[in-house]
């Protein structure tokens, strides 16, 4: 077996033998160790079986107990190792909001940003002090801060200025591919319409990656062809519609597509264009609601693609957009309390006809497509077979 040159020979193990002494037991309780305990042995030539390597650095965090899971409280966060032994804390001067248990699925993760099986914490926070910027936090396996970046972007409104320091984190991701892990952020101002997609590398460094036109929602990693992308939804102020776009991790920084409003342009925006960006209908729920848009806040990725929610009359009630993974549509259904949100706009006489006879569930909807060789086109996109068609021709 060739050893890897791109290691140090002084950090590899080679053979159980080596390992079971770094480790000072024998070679059958290492083996154990690793079928019981999770110890980290690499097998880089799988066609020969026995044959193992470890790094030691791999095997110190395994017997010190790396960080495993982290536990945001109040001000403080504290890191655990995998026995649920506490490892470091860290008390915040700050005080910060507090997350929703979905909220904090994204904004605090466990990360191996160098490729060391040296796990750290990534924290997104938002203080309760508009004085404060949020900030995104790098936390070594000791507790160290490596790096911390806060939501000032030098993104410019069209007159040249910078916009209001009101940028919050919407969505947090990682990628990772073969020259390591990327982190992607998604931001939008609160106190205008702007929203971006920031790409940052493992030591700290970003830059932006995609501006928009309005606020960035969610994120979603995908890989087509063994290329990393990024499926990202969100609002269109330009627009006045919800929107969900294609990006290619390593293409240029790119921009949404302008419309005839000037005045949602930057003066520094990327000049480069998504793979497709696709605007969703003003829906007749939104419409009878007087609203411009609803919003598209969430993404869900499964075996067979991509579903896309869209608001559709507040308070759960929503349009479920199910695409393949490059954004090609499949079929759409209301979901939630739709329905129920449908028959109040009844009563309300903002809708005159009743749910089982909406006319807008008769049809496909429209949804509007951008792609960089044919421009602005329009898509149909067919709506699944559901139980209120069963009862449509019961009645």
């Amino acid at each position: 077996m060739s050893r890897d040159t791109r290691l140090k020979d002084d950090d590899v193990l080679y053979g159980w033998k080596q390992i079971a002494g770094f480790l000072k037991c024998t070679v059958r309780t290492a083996q154990r160790s690793e079928k019981t305990d999770d110890l980290p042995i690499l097998r880089p030539d799988k066609r020969q079986k026995g044959r193992v390597l470890a790094l030691k650095r791999a095997l110190l965090a395994w017997m010190t107990g790396g960080v495993e899971s982290a536990l945001l409280t109040d001000n403080r966060l504290i890191a655990f190792n995998r026995r649920t032994r506490m490892l470091w804390s860290h008390e915040f001067r700050a005080p910060l909001r507090s997350y929703s248990p979905e909220e904090l699925e994204w904004r605090l993760q466990i990360v191996d940003l160098e490729g060391k099986d040296d796990r750290g914490v990534l924290l997104a926070v938002r203080f309760l002090s508009p004085a404060n910027p949020d900030t995104l936090f790098y936390f070594s396996a000791e507790g160290k801060i490596v790096w911390q970046l806060a939501a000032e972007p030098p993104l410019r409104n069209r007159d040249g200025e910078l916009f209001e320091r009101a940028w919050v984190f919407k969505h947090v991701a990682l990628t990772t591919a073969a020259h390591g892990v990327a982190i992607w952020a998604a931001l939008a101002n609160h106190a205008g319409w702007a929203g971006y997609v920031l790409r940052i590398d493992p030591s700290g460094g970003a830059r932006i990656h995609f501006a928009n036109a309005g606020y960035v929602e969610r994120l979603c990693p995908v890989t087509l062809k063994n290329r990393s992308y990024l499926v990202i939804c969100g609002e269109n102020n330009d627009f006045d519609n919800a929107f969900v776009a294609l990006l290619r991790a390593d293409d240029p920084p790119s921009c949404s597509i302008p419309g005839e409003r000037l005045v949602y342009r930057f003066a520094n925006a990327p000049t480069g264009k998504p793979c497709k960006y696709i605007l969703f209908p003003q829906t007749e729920v939104i419409l009878a609601r007087q609203k411009p848009y609803g919003h598209a806040t969430r993404i869900s990725q499964h075996m067979d693609g991509i579903i896309v929610e869209v608001e559709t009359g507040g308070d759960g009630s929503h349009f479920r957009y199910h695409f393949s993974y490059d954004l090609e549509p499949r079929y759409v259904f209301p979901s939630g309390s739709h329905e129920f949100a449908h028959r109040e706009l009844e009563e309300r006489r903002h809708l005159l006809h009743a749910w089982l006879d909406c006319p807008e569930l008769q049809t496909p909807l429209m949804l509007h497509t951008w792609e960089p060789d044919s421009g602005w086109y329009d898509q149909p996109i067919s709506w699944r077979d559901n139980p209120w068609k069963e009862l449509q021709h019961r009645v």
